[in-house]
């Protein structure tokens, strides 16, 4: 079972103070270990534990107690990634009290993240850096305070002569405006991309993705992704355009988002094909659209995360959504894309979703990944072939 938030907290600071209480003994533990091989090692110090496991990165692990009350397990051999974890103490899910390495999530502790290294577009390369801004502001649209980041790519000019592109990347469900950055390592890729020639100079940013001012609780409410493509539009937007170098031509913009932020890419870009000629999504949970018919809505949980419940859509419900979306409209589009693992729960109502599009001709670009599910390995691909996508050709 999971634990409420404030239960969970306290029962972190009991491990600590175990790891505290016992000197020479809390310093050796070293947690989480990465092996030359790519094998991981957990610890966690928790003398009165009955029961310890990792879980999140496959099949549950269970972990073993010595006569020092530290439990240890180790991993087979896993690929380069990023991963998640956390530990199951007594039936309770608690992030690494040893790691102080986490995956942000709204209005909760998150997840422990474990980085296993190895050649990947994700992996931090020789070459300038870009810089990341953090920006707090009130919305008058949503009725609350909220944030977004803004990533400059390497050597940004604010004085240069041609004005930057700018991207907007949106996260998931359950995550926080700062996700593609914390574990989805976006800025990492698009340094890379840019310093190999591969993709453009551009700006990117990422904003807090909810409609509403509850966060993920009343994101399943119909109003919820018009609301947020609203304040995106109204007051995201501009407020770049006034702190950044960035251009205001249409063929200058691109919106992309994962899950939840998929489906919110797609909304926010076929309504406002005047503003964004480059549109993408990975995995969308589209099922998150208002309805023609409304029904109980899913769990915030659930289908929108990708789950194998997730419910299906009609025709009815994509004219909805998009009454004036035709092809001579959706023509000034430079690209469409859209991604979504073979496994993930949610591929049904993508496919759904691309056979309207064709019965009324608009074209768009089909990615699916075989062995990937509703996971981040995945969204970092699918930015990393994205990206060199937008901005070419004549404006």
């Amino acid at each position: 079972m999971r634990l409420s938030l404030l239960r969970t907290a306290v029962l972190l600071a009991a491990l600590s103070s175990s790891l505290a209480a016992q000197p020479g003994r809390g310093n050796a533990i070293r947690s989480p270990e990465v092996s030359p091989d790519g094998k991981v090692t957990f610890r966690l110090r928790a003398p009165d534990a009955k029961d310890a496991a990792v879980t999140g990165i496959g099949q549950r692990l269970p972990m073993e107690k010595n006569d020092q009350g530290v439990w240890t397990a180790t991993t087979d051999v896993l690929k380069p990634d990023i991963y998640t974890y956390s530990f199951s103490v007594d039936g309770a899910t608690v992030p690494d009290p040893s790691n102080a390495l986490l995956k942000t999530s709204y209005g909760s502790i998150g997840q422990s993240m474990v980085h296993v290294p190895g050649p990947a577009i994700w992996e931090p390369a020789e070459g300038p850096r870009g810089v990341v801004s953090h920006h707090f502001y009130k919305s008058a649209r949503i009725g609350d305070n909220r944030d977004f980041y803004v990533y400059t790519p390497p050597n940004y000019d604010p004085a240069r002569k041609e004005a930057y592109p700018v991207f907007f990347v949106l996260h998931g469900l359950g995550d926080e405006a700062g996700s593609w950055l914390n574990v989805g390592a976006a800025n990492v890729i698009l340094d890379n991309l840019i310093n190999q020639g591969k993709a453009k100079p551009m700006v990117m940013v990422n904003t807090l993705g909810y409609g509403t001012a509850d966060g993920p609780r009343g994101a399943m409410g119909a109003g919820m992704i018009p609301a947020f493509a609203a304040a995106l539009v109204d007051e995201v937007l501009p407020q770049v355009e006034k702190e950044y170098h960035v251009s205001k031509n249409r063929n200058d913009r691109a919106i992309a988002g994962l899950s939840m932020g998929g489906a919110e890419s797609l909304y926010t870009g076929l309504h406002n094909i005047n503003r964004f000629a480059y549109i993408g999504s990975f995995s969308g949970a589209f099922i998150m659209w208002p309805r023609a018919n409304p029904t109980p809505a899913p769990a915030a949980g659930g289908g929108g995360r990708g789950g194998r419940g997730a419910p299906s859509m009609t025709n009815a419900d994509f004219e909805k959504n998009f009454p004036e979306l035709n092809a001579k409209a959706a023509s000034q589009l430079r690209l469409v894309w859209i991604a979504c693992g073979l496994d993930d729960g949610l591929n049904a109502v993508n496919r759904q979703f691309k056979t309207w599009l064709k019965s009324k001709d608009i074209a768009f670009t089909d990615v699916e990944v075989p062995g990937y599910a509703h996971v981040w390995p995945l969204w970092r691909q699918n930015l990393a072939e994205l990206a060199p996508l937008l901005f070419q050709g004549k404006k």
